[in-house]
């Protein structure tokens, strides 16, 4: 240990008498006179870099204990800290091996004067650095080695990290320390259960236990080194390939997106509470490639690029024998769920959703994927939107469209979900009195205890990848707006007979809870119309439809064929089809009518001729 003469004088000093004072200083000078000098007590040394501009100069200096062994100089300060840098570097390197005065030397290397320690560069005097200093390159060079052999003249230990070393929970993690001090080293940790060590020669091997923050200890003779250590999960595990089966319909936006990104997610194993970025999307000779990265406050961070390979299932979806419908309340005020529902295996569904914002403030309809149960789900599943746009008939219409043109031709993909794990399919931002639809089929492959549900979040609350929810072997309460998918109806009409009408949408359909769908908004109307003419005169069939409630708008599809009205306000038709009918001949139509969310019900559907 140093003796600090200085701060013993100084507390003499302040006693107020001046006899005090001259006793103080015979006191101090004989203490001079008869102590040994004081020598270079043991010490911790590191290397550190200090970044300054003197005059307009960029510079670097490289310290130790409180010495600027070399300062480094640059016109432009490109690279300059690199370089410094790497000398910082080196000189711990040959501390760690216990690098003495005597073994540091100028020399040429390569035809440039230089620093070298043990036979090892440290560092070349570049152009600039010996203009700014004024000396020639081999005097420059002088200079810091007489400064680095005084730095390193009294016995130290040198300790790699010096300040904190992070350790992931589970693995290891090395301090490494050497120097010069002729003394056995002790080490010690403040904390073993969250970090175990084993002593080896020159390190100290740190096992993470359970996370947290602790101390280890170094010691050699009178000097003591502590290093924090931090231990932390990573955020996630991320393999280096997935797989995205679409269905043969395609994927079509938004679906693409949120399916390369189910695909990504299925390859990331992400603690409860880790972030999930993906970037760098972009389409590859097997796929798709993408960069993940997985972070969070209390995780280490992660990253890898996933190469994401993409095959058709052999079939898509069947027909729903079960609707979910998202409509009460239409209005929605604030956050929340507004609807979820049970998804059995291998039952075929569909969900409609139409809601308004009345939050007073910009929110979001989501569609989720809910796995409650304790193994990974599989669900198919392909979906349509509309909207946000305050004109619900324009909405509800373009919804039933796109549907029609894309899911019910077999558009969609299978979504897989982890356990205890919500994933985010369709998400639609709402202004105030806005308008939002959409349609979605899905039938879940495998898993158990698994929900749809429709959520209202604040923009600001997105997810980052899954959401984790709760474990629980129970049941999730559900709503009771689950209704039969499907009415079968037929018409039968005869040439020279009255016109025949159905009506679509008149009477409620009422589920196993007594609750009321009023119109039987989503619900497929599958009418067979069986036409014949008895006559001896050539018909046109003509199938027309009628509102009946007010202005709306629909689609439907004849023999398979998608065919769109027009808006239509109440008590107008629009022709849906016209076919000749010869004498003598039967025929058979087959239609499927799914009311439009948004438009007045009901619709009467016509059938009737027209002899030439």
């Amino acid at each position: 240990m140093r003796v600090a003469f200085s701060a013993s004088t100084n507390r003499i000093v302040t006693r107020p008498r001046l006899g005090g004072r001259l006793r103080s200083c015979i006191v101090v000078a004989a203490a001079l006179i008869l102590l040994p000098a004081p020598s270079h007590a043991d010490r911790l040394l590191h290397f550190s870099v200090t970044p300054a501009t003197i005059n307009g100069v960029v510079t670097a200096a490289i310290n130790a204990d409180g010495v600027v062994v070399m300062r480094l100089r640059s016109t432009n300060g490109e690279g300059l800290s690199e370089k410094v840098e790497i000398i910082a570097s080196r000189l711990t390197e040959l501390a760690l091996k216990g690098l003495k005065p005597g073994e540091v030397a100028v020399e040429r290397v390569q035809g440039e004067w230089a620093v070298v320690g043990a036979g090892e560069l440290i560092a070349t005097a570049d152009a600039d650095t010996v203009e700014a200093s004024g000396q020639t390159a081999q005097s420059l060079c002088e200079s810091w080695r007489s400064r680095l052999a005084q730095v390193l003249a009294e016995a130290y230990l040198c300790v790699e990290p010096h300040d904190l070393l992070i350790v992931p929970h589970g693995e290891t993690r090395s301090i490494r320390f050497g120097g010069t001090i002729a003394a056995a080293p002790t080490v010690e940790s403040m904390s073993p259960n969250i970090a175990s060590i084993e002593r080896r020669d020159g390190r100290v091997v740190v096992r993470g236990g359970t996370t947290g923050t602790t101390l280890v200890v170094i010691e050699v003779g009178d000097v003591r080194a502590t290093t924090t250590i931090d231990v932390k999960k990573w955020a996630a595990r991320i393999a280096g390939s997935a797989s995205l089966t679409k269905l043969p319909g395609g994927l079509p936006e938004p679906m693409r997106e949120v399916a390369l990104l189910n695909a990504a997610l299925s390859a990331v194993d992400a603690e409860p509470r880790a972030n999930v970025d993906i970037m760098n999307l972009v389409p590859s000779a097997t796929g798709y490639s993408v960069s993940l990265r997985a972070g969070g406050e209390e995780y280490l961070p992660v990253s890898r690029h996933v190469q994401i390979g993409v095959r058709e299932a052999p079939s898509g979806l069947r027909g729903a024998r079960a609707l979910m419908v998202s409509n009460y309340p239409e209005r929605v005020t604030g956050s929340g769920a507004l609807m979820r529902q049970h998804l059995v295996r291998g039952e075929p569904s569909r969900l409609m959703w139409h809601h308004k914002n009345y939050a007073g403030r910009p929110i979001v309809t989501t569609v989720r994927l809910v796995n409650a149960g304790s193994q990974p789900a599989r669900i198919s599943v392909g979906w349509a939107q509309a909207g946000p746009n305050p004109d619900e008939i324009y909405v509800g219409y373009n919804a039933m469209l796109r549907y029609w043109e894309t899911v019910r031709r077999g558009a969609g993909f299978v979504a897989t979900v982890p356990p205890s794990t919500a994933f985010e399919t369709s998400a639609m931002r709402m202004g105030h009195h806005d308008v939002v639809s959409g349609l979605m089929d899905l039938m879940a492959e495998a898993g158990e205890n698994l929900y749809v549900e429709m959520m209202a979040r604040d923009p600001a609350e997105a997810p980052h990848g899954y959401s984790r929810i709760t474990p629980t072997a129970a049941e999730l309460p559900v709503t009771p707006y689950h209704f039969p998918a499907t009415i079968e109806a037929e018409v039968d009409y005869r040439v020279g007979g009255r016109f025949e009408h159905l009506s679509i949408g008149r009477n409620d359909v009422v589920n196993d809870q007594g609750f009321a769908l009023a119109g039987a908004y989503g619900v497929s109307h599958l009418i067979t119309v069986n036409a014949s003419n008895p006559t001896e005169q050539p018909a046109t069939l003509e199938l027309a439809l009628r509102a009946g409630g007010g202005v709306a708008r629909t689609v439907t599809t004849i023999d398979g064929v998608i065919n769109t009205s027009g808006i239509l306000s109440a008590g107008h038709e629009q022709l849906l089809e016209r076919r000749p009918l010869p004498p003598g001949v039967s025929t058979k139509l087959k239609l499927e009518i799914i009311p439009t969310a948004g438009s007045n019900l009901p619709f009467t559907l016509v059938v009737r001729s027209r002899t030439r």
